[in-house]
């Protein structure tokens, strides 16, 4: 049975991986939230839920966490004006708690800013990039190229949706793969919905995906 454990399951994106993988009973899945109150943030589902209390920005507290975890679903969106490191700075205290990622792997919810234009830019340059997300796409781009320096190429997915990401549309049930390149102009021009791109995440977690992969419709 693989052990799977959600950060962010509170999240949209988040909240759809979580509900989605309880349908899987070859699964034994772990929501990661802040404090007691947040389990009512949570799906309503059948089974129940596991949860573990994570403070993301203790070590000790993640170490906690991700204890006999297979792999860690990381679907956390970081708001405001973060610096643009901080997503960075996030997966390296997972990686550093979750000791040794050759046998883990950690799938990461992507971010539209960090795809690449036909300029050679990167979307979050685009003037139509909305200025309101601006930090969090600067920190999606940095986050992609530090992802693919990491040697353990098989410690990481990295699935990246599209500017259109639909939070009320529905489940179809399936998805396309794009390939990644240096003009990524049109992946721009699709579009998925939030239950379909966590469809994508459930299968690149159970199915153990490597490297960076674009999802849509």
């Amino acid at each position: 049975m693989k052990r799977l454990l959600i950060f962010g399951a509170t999240g949209r994106t988040g909240n759809s991986v979580l509900r989605q993988l309880l349908e899987y009973e070859h699964i034994q899945v772990t929501a990661a939230i802040r404090i007691p109150g947040d389990t009512s943030r949570l799906p309503k589902a059948e089974r129940p839920i596991q949860t573990a209390i994570a403070d993301i920005n203790s070590l000790s507290s993640l170490r906690d966490a991700t204890a006999n975890i297979d792999i860690i679903i990381n679907a956390i969106r970081l708001r405001e004006n973060i610096p643009p490191t901080a997503l960075i700075e996030l997966d390296k205290r997972i990686r550093e708690a979750s000791g040794n990622l050759e046998s883990r792997l950690i799938v990461t919810v992507g971010g539209a800013g960090s795809l690449y234009v036909e300029t050679g830019k990167r979307f979050w340059q685009d003037p139509s990039f909305p200025k309101s997300t601006l930090p969090r796409g600067v920190a999606h781009a940095k986050l992609r190229d530090y992802l693919k320096e990491i040697p353990q190429v098989n410690s990481w997915a990295y699935l990246i949706p599209p500017p259109n990401y639909i939070p009320t549309g529905l489940r179809i049930g399936s998805y396309n793969q794009w390939k990644p390149s240096d003009d990524e102009s049109d992946f721009l021009k699709s579009n998925i919905s939030y239950e379909d791109f966590a469809t994508a995440v459930c299968d690149a977690s159970i199915e153990e995906w490597i490297g960076t992969h674009l999802i849509a419709n």
